[in-house]
């Protein structure tokens, strides 16, 4: 029987057309079958309970959160699947980075950037799906199995006493590994962040 994976955009107001023609042409793993569906108008940690929300309620098997302003590869979700993890990341660069900054940590104790993978490591030095401590969830996909035990709210942004934030991805993150589920990158799901320059 085939398994189910919901696509979903969180989206604040539309999605990069680079992002939604990567997603049609996204490959279909064998024996999954793939939806489509957007969540607009809320902030990203509230877009991304409402999606989690949805895909418990449509019976999914995996979700796959897909920023507005990323462009995946066409092999993403195959490659995402062989992590055989309750969540998969993919990567990309930090927008606006200079400093050859990736969305992905390894272990340590902070989400900060002494814990950033850098690209070029993750490049030249990772051959193969790693566990990691936590990352951006630009690319992500869930077991949605993890929601169903996992206290809501799933996705929120924490702002601690001296002024350092904690962003709903990363929360997300802890929260899912403090109750004992895995989290993989695969280094090979190299992602594009988008970004537009206004004049």
């Amino acid at each position: 029987m085939d398994k189910n994976i919901l696509i979903a955009v969180p989206t604040f107001e539309n999605i990069k057309p680079e992002c939604f023609k990567s997603i049609y042409g996204l490959t279909r793993p064998e024996g999954y079958n793939l939806c489509f569906d957007y969540v607009a108008g809320y902030d990203c940690a509230k877009a991304r309970n409402q999606i989690a929300k949805n895909s418990m309620a449509g019976n999914y098997d995996y979700v796959l959160m897909v920023d507005s302003d990323i462009q995946l590869p066409s092999d993403a979700l195959v490659k995402l699947l062989e992590c055989e993890s309750d969540i998969a990341l993919g990567w990309y660069y930090r927008k606006r980075t200079k400093t050859d900054q990736t969305i992905i940590y390894t272990f340590g104790k902070d989400f900060n950037d002494d814990n950033c993978i850098k690209g070029r490591t993750m490049i030249h030095e990772v051959p193969r799906p790693i566990e990691i401590k936590g990352g951006g969830l630009g690319i992500a996909l869930i077991k949605v199995e993890i929601f169903e035990k996992l206290q809501y709210p799933y996705f929120k942004f924490v702002t601690y006493p001296n002024d350092s934030v904690l962003s709903e991805d990363l929360y997300f993150c802890n929260l899912a590994s403090e109750n004992g589920y895995n989290i993989k990158c695969n280094p090979t799901v190299k992602g594009n962040h988008i970004f537009e320059i206004l004049m």
